[in-house]
C-alpha cells in the first residue's frame, strides 16, 4: 500500500521559510524544525542547536523587523523562493532582500531528513550565485 504522506523536500522548506518571513510570523517553519535542528549565519559565530533556540531567535527576530517596518517601509523584508547557480548548484533556496526587492542580502539554504528540516544556513549570496524566480510566497 502506497503512503500518501508527502515527504517534505528542500523546496517545501523554502516556501514556508519565504512565505513566513513575507508574512513576519515563523509558525510554519518552526513546525516544520527537527527538535535537534541547526541554524548558522555566516554573521553570527554561534550556531543555534535546537528547535527551541531557533523558535526563539525567529520569533525576536521577526517581532523586530515587524515594528521597524512600521516606523521605517526601507525596513521591510522580502523573502524570495530561488536556486543557487554556484557551490551547492540547483539547490532550492531563498533568497532575503530588505527595503528594496533587488538588494539582496543573505541566501538561506536547507536539508531536510525525515521529513524534518534538519539545518539551515544563511549565505553571502555572491557565493552561491543566483537564479531569481520573482516569487514572494505569502
Amino acid at each position: 500500500m502506497q503512503s500518501s504522506i508527502k515527504t517534505l523536500t528542500e523546496a517545501d522548506a523554502a516556501k514556508a521559510f519565504a512565505r513566513d518571513w513575507n508574512r513576519l510570523d515563523p509558525t510554519e517553519f518552526i513546525e516544520l524544525l527537527a527538535s535537534d535542528a541547526h541554524y548558522a549565519s555566516q554573521w553570527v559565530f554561534d550556531e543555534l542547536e535546537n528547535k527551541k533556540a531557533i523558535s526563539d531567535y525567529l520569533i525576536g527576530k521577526m517581532q523586530t523587523v515587524k515594528a521597524l517596518a512600521m516606523k521605517n517601509p526601507e525596513s521591510k523584508v522580502f523573502a524570495e523562493i530561488g536556486k543557487t547557480t554556484q557551490g551547492f548548484a540547483g539547490r532550492d533556496c531563498v533568497f532575503m532582500a530588505q527595503g528594496r526587492k533587488e538588494d539582496v542580502t543573505a541566501v538561506a539554504l536547507f536539508v531536510v531528513e525525515g521529513g524534518q528540516i534538519k539545518r539551515y544556513d544563511l549565505c553571502i549570496p555572491q557565493l552561491l550565485g543566483v537564479v531569481r524566480s520573482g516569487v514572494y510566497p505569502i
